[in-house]
């Protein structure tokens, strides 16, 4: 439907107001900046000069007794400290730019992964290694080091000692209060409490209501209500976890997904031992690697993350049965002369797939949808069990390590003739095995892995090597080869594609902070494939560049820009887009938090697509117990190929970024209520989107038949 003059002229004066609003928070908050002191610089070049093993030559620089170090937060919650501006939702958008890349379910996968671990802070005091590694941004080397200053100069009492420790760069530092805690008064020998020792329980419920109807509901072709509806449970102690969940999406009769996990760990000889649902990942993602980061963000991330239970509500990446890591876990902070650990895992699962005519797996389906009789249909109509085998060696700081796993499906995988599927697996049984290595000393961290698979004899090979320079500079460099004729189910590693397979690569990645109010994150990727993927007739290559600055004006206002350029083949073209985003953030008061964002999205033959939005984020009440958010947004991206994405406000343990095209706004707040001296928090979003260019929002059953789409949501939920 074409624009009228009049909703062309609204649309410009919402554009002014909403610009008008951010420009006169932004120049009239109060800005108050922090001068270092003298004392500040001192221990600064200090730090810089000393090795891990000698920090307690700092102990004037406020690493001991009451002192603590300048700029510090001392309070009983460290997360987040006061010397970094860095929240959750800094984090995540700081990892938007893998969207494209990852794909939807992985990133969805990857970001559980996260907010599962953001919500359970460890204490960093008697956190070990193999719980540490459980965040990918970390290399073993900064673990290594974390351990080591706790080991010899004893606990933490602030999370602002990581600036005291040099394998800890700025931007690492700015994370790891989203992650971690310090609890006073707990050490590592306490045994208080036995099994379940620090024990916390939790219960949440979500529910999710449209307020407008899709196609498929008016047709009859959904067979169930509209609403999306989860309950989850988790009991979190120090050597026992236990979890569960259901979960019904929009469409589906009843709670259609359940899981669950009990888990123990560090008992003994026993490290992990898990029964239930669960991921597991070794080496670099080459043979297994569910639920971890495959994105250009994930370039220096650490893969070996060994057993885990499978805290999210995804319905596919994960294995469902028993698995157990048996090995000694060593002295924490001292390097073992050799240590040994070994691992065995076993699933069965049923899994959707779309049948041919002879009943064999032409495409095994990730999205569990169960909403449409062809939908239903596709239900737990194929089996596949998995058993599987890793050992590990640690020799100082060098490690060795072997991966292998057996999966058979009770149907015959047959994808079919067409071209771009020509290698992909064929047949019910399936193996694959790898050999994979590292080392890790103060500021170099290198590893390597190459794997074999069975289905057509491929081979696959990764490796990366990392440099801190300083803590003000990182260099990292990975080379990548996968076989067009190497294909595991169970792999996840950093690729161009969707798949583990037909793509080679080299992949060039700094961060650098040049001085105290700039910091820089840059990266190139030159990536080739030799069999022709989906819409190609040939073969292709292509790169990928990024740019990202982010300039501290004031101790109060910054500004970030990021550039990102990718020029990849599609239907024998190779078409380069270009994606721009700035950003100002402005912190009036330790309270309010406002944030306005401008993003371009250019490509050849095409429109471009563009659009702003405006966050405003606060706290209110004794102990901040209500919080709020809002934003505001407007896109213009005629086409898919130019969409924009908008970040927003969510509830919690959960995060929404979202791809818009066409034309129209967005808003959406949240609020939140945590009872004071109470185990209950209450939470609430209402969303909205509006077209301007069109009478309905998307297409076929999916499709509304009105141009607004308005969706609300409630969460409880009880600790004690």
């Amino acid at each position: 439907m074409p624009i009228t003059k009049k909703i062309r002229e609204d649309v410009k004066h919402f554009s002014l107001n909403i610009l008008g609003i951010s420009v006169f928070l932004h120049i009239f908050a109060p800005a108050k900046g922090h001068t270092a002191s003298h004392a500040d610089t001192s221990c600064a070049q200090m730090v810089e000069l000393v090795d891990t093993r000698d920090l307690k030559s700092l102990d004037h620089c406020g690493r001991t007794g009451s002192s603590p170090v300048p700029g510090t937060n001392t309070s009983e919650d460290n997360r987040p400290a006061t010397y970094t501006d860095m929240s959750w939702d800094d984090f995540v958008q700081s990892l938007t730019y893998d969207e494209e890349s990852m794909g939807e379910e992985a990133w969805q996968q990857y970001l559980e992964q996260l907010e599962w671990l953001h919500s359970h802070p460890m204490d960093i005091n008697s956190a070990t290694p193999d719980e540490m590694a459980m965040l990918p941004f970390l290399t073993p080397a900064q673990i290594e080091a974390i351990q080591a200053y706790v080991h010899l100069d004893g606990p933490m009492k602030s999370l602002g000692e990581l600036a005291l420790i040099p394998a800890i760069d700025y931007q690492t530092r700015r994370v790891l209060p989203l992650f971690f805690t310090v609890r006073h008064g707990e050490g590592r020998k306490s045994k208080k409490g036995g099994w379940f020792r620090n024990m916390q329980n939790s219960l949440d419920s979500r529910m999710d209501i449209p307020l407008y109807y899709r196609k498929g509901y008016q047709t009859g072709k959904y067979r169930g209500n509209p609403l999306y509806n989860r309950i989850r449970y988790s009991l979190e102690s120090d050597h026992v976890n236990i979890g569960a969940h259901a979960k019904k999406d929009p469409g589906e009769g009843f709670y259609d997904s359940f899981g669950g996990y009990a888990m123990i760990r560090n008992k003994g000889i026993v490290r992990t031992a898990i029964i239930g649902d669960y991921r597991a990942g070794w080496g670099e993602g080459l043979v297994i690697s569910r639920g971890t980061s495959t994105g250009k963000s994930s370039m220096m991330s650490n893969t070996s993350q060994g057993i885990r239970p499978m805290t999210g509500m995804s319905e596919s990446g994960f294995l469902r049965g028993v698995a157990i890591t048996l090995g000694k876990a060593g002295n924490p902070g001292r390097q073992a002369k050799f240590r040994m650990s070994g691992t065995l895992f076993a699933s069965y699962r049923a899994l959707d797939a779309t049948l041919d005519e002879d009943g064999n797996a032409r495409t095994i389906v990730e999205s569990g949808y169960h909403r449409t009789e062809s939908e239903i249909a596709k239900k737990n109509n194929t089996r596949s069990a998995l058993v599987g085998a890793h050992i590990l060696a640690e020799m100082g700081h060098f490690s060795v390590g072997a991966t292998g796993y057996w999966q058979h499906f009770d149907r015959t995988l047959s994808p079919g003739n067409d071209q771009y599927r020509r290698w992909y697996p064929q047949g019910q049984d399936f193996g694959v095995i790898g050999l994979h290595g590292g080392y890790s000393y103060y500021r170099w961290t290198a590893s390597a892995e190459v794997a074999y698979s069975t289905v057509h004899g491929g081979i696959a090979t990764l490796g990366r090597v990392q440099w801190l320079a300083n803590r003000n500079l990182k260099i990292g460099v990975l080379g990548r080869y996968y076989n067009h004729k190497f294909y595991s189910f169970q792999a996840a590693a950093i690729c161009e594609n969707s798949r583990v397979q037909n793509e080679s690569g080299a992949m060039l990645r700094i961060e650098a902070r040049p001085w105290d109010r700039l910091s820089l994150i840059a990266y190139a990727d030159f990536f080739a494939d030799y069999w022709p993927r989906y819409g190609m007739t040939k073969s292709s290559n292509g790169q990928e560049l990024m740019l990202e600055g982010k300039f501290v004006v004031s101790g109060k206002h910054s500004l970030s820009l990021r550039y990102q350029m990718k020029r990849k083949a599609a239907n024998d073209l190779i078409l380069p887009r270009h994606r721009v985003k700035a950003q100002w953030t402005c912190l009036p008061s330790g309270k309010w938090k406002l944030q306005s964002t401008a993003l371009v999205h250019m490509a050849p033959t095409k429109e471009p697509g563009f659009g702003f939005s405006q966050l405003v984020q606060g706290k209110m009440l004794k102990e901040d117990a209500l919080r709020l958010g809002l934003m505001a947004g407007y896109f213009h991206a005629p086409d898919y190929l130019t969409r924009i994405y908008i970040y927003e406000p969510s509830l919690w343990n959960s995060t929404s970024s979202t791809s818009y095209y066409g034309h129209g706004l967005r808003f959406a707040t949240t609020i939140r209520y945590t009872f004071p001296r109470s185990h209950w928090m209450i939470e609430a979003k209402y969303a909205l989107t509006h077209m301007l260019d069109r009478g309905s929002i998307s297409s076929s059953l999916q499709e509304i038949l009105s141009p607004t789409r308005q969706d609300i949501s409630v969460q409880v939920r009880m600790t004690y």
